[in-house]
This record gives structure tokens, C-alpha cells and sequence, in this order.
């Protein structure tokens, strides 16, 4: 039994911690039920569960939720749309946001892929950023992920 103050009161009997806790117009308030004796607390629980919707709106609130952007690209892309797109997905990344890049090949794009991975490669360096693992082939469908440029020391 621990009282409102946070001090321990030993072990007491049910009725006993109900009629202490009635005297001192708080509640009781089980706290581990599956410890033998089981612990249990005096306090305000109306107050206690407003400041846990408090603390609980405040963590809620600096909490950044973090997007998957994707930005899709084509194999026939021209200089000027690769520059743009990599000017929006730098904004994106600077944003906090993840950038996924796609790719998707159509009939006889599919024959040559590599100029896609080429596009790719332009794509990261305008964009000044990394992709975590290379872009990988699925089907007709390229894709990869950015990350920020490692500096070499």
C-alpha cells in the first residue's frame, strides 16, 4: 500500500485501504495486480488520467511523422525534368521526408534497362544525394531509395 505522498504503508487489508483511502477523498487505485501481496496506491485517478492525456498530447505533438515521397522517372527523360525532380526530391529529403525513386520500363525499354540505370546515376548526382543500395530491377519496375551523400574523409 503506498499513500498519496508516495510512502509506503506496509500491507493492510482491502477494506482497510478502501475506508483510508474514502477518509482522504482520493481513490484506490491497483497498480500491479499480479505481484503477491498486490500493489496498490492512494491518489486522485481523475488527475492522474488528465495528466496522462496531457503528457500523452505533448509526446503527440513533437513527434515528426515521417513521408515516403516517391519521385518517378522515365526512361526518355530529358536534362531539364531530371534537374527539376531532383531539386523537388532534394526539398523533399531536406523536409525530413524518405525519397523513393521509380522507374518503370515500357516495351522495348525493356531491352535496354541500362540506359535507365544511367538515368538513375544522373538522377542522384543532381539530386547531391545517395541511394542506400543500388537501384534494383523488379519485374519492369526500377526502384531505389536516397540517402544523404557519404563524405570521403
Amino acid at each position: 500500500m503506498i499513500d498519496d505522498k508516495g510512502e509506503n504503508l506496509g500491507e493492510m487489508s482491502r477494506f482497510n485501504a478502501i475506508a483510508l483511502a474514502k477518509e482522504q477523498g482520493l481513490d484506490l487505485v491497483e497498480i500491479n495486480p499480479t505481484n503477491r501481496p498486490p500493489i496498490c496506491k492512494i491518489m486522485d485517478f481523475g488527475k492522474y488520467k488528465y495528466d496522462l492525456s496531457k503528457k500523452n498530447k505533448e509526446v503527440k505533438a513533437k513527434q515528426k511523422i515521417v513521408e515516403l515521397k516517391e519521385i518517378r522517372l522515365t526512361a526518355k527523360i530529358g536534362d531539364h525534368d531530371i534537374e527539376y525532380k531532383a531539386k523537388n526530391a532534394r526539398e523533399f529529403f531536406d523536409a525530413g521526408d524518405k525519397v523513393k525513386v521509380s522507374m518503370r520500363l515500357r516495351g522495348r525499354e525493356n531491352i535496354y534497362a541500362d540506359n535507365a540505370y544511367i538515368v538513375f546515376e544522373k538522377f542522384a548526382q543532381m539530386a547531391d544525394l545517395s541511394y542506400e543500395s543500388r537501384p534494383f530491377r523488379t519485374g519492369n519496375l526500377i526502384t531505389a531509395m536516397l540517402t544523404k551523400k557519404k563524405e570521403i574523409k
